[in-house]
């Protein structure tokens, strides 16, 4: 008698990129284009959409381009996209995030944990376009926000 969990039928191809977690990919062993995707939590929601977070390398200069927003869904992705954009070399990194709708005061505190692990290295996170939740939250927590650094 077979066993009842052996599979008789082919085998699945494997997905080039998994529907839900993260990856990075590296160019060159140096920099990292990090692609992060997040699946809703529920996946027969209503609109049945999927969340997505990029993080993107700058072309023009050391650091990445966040898009996406920054939310519950999205919160461990952000964090393993921060990851790679701490590892960035240089004494400046920049964060664009013009492409960003929202974050919320979760993502803002993985934004303040990246600088600080930036500036322990003795080196500057540099933040572009902040959109307006970010912004927000900036003149709601003064204090735990003050060593965000936002460009002119």
């Amino acid at each position: 008698m077979p066993s009842p969990h052996r599979h008789d039928g082919p085998v699945p191809p494997v997905p080039p990129i998994p529907p839900v977690g993260a990856q990075a990919l590296y160019d060159d062993g140096m920099w990292a284009d990090a692609v992060v995707r997040s699946a809703n939590a529920a996946a027969g929601s209503a609109a049945g959409s999927a969340a997505t977070l990029t993080a993107r390398p700058l072309r023009d200069r050391p650091g990445a381009l966040l898009c996406g927003s920054c939310d519950l869904d999205t919160r461990p992705l952000l964090r393993a996209a921060l990851g790679v954009v701490t590892r960035i070399p240089g004494p400046v990194v920049h964060l664009d995030l013009s492409a960003v709708a929202f974050l919320d005061p979760a993502a803002v505190a993985a934004l303040v944990q990246a600088n600080a692990t930036v500036t322990g290295q003795g080196r500057r996170l540099l933040l572009h376009h902040p959109p307006y939740s970010l912004r927000k939250l900036v003149e709601m927590f003064p204090d735990e926000c003050a060593a965000l650094e936002v460009a002119a």
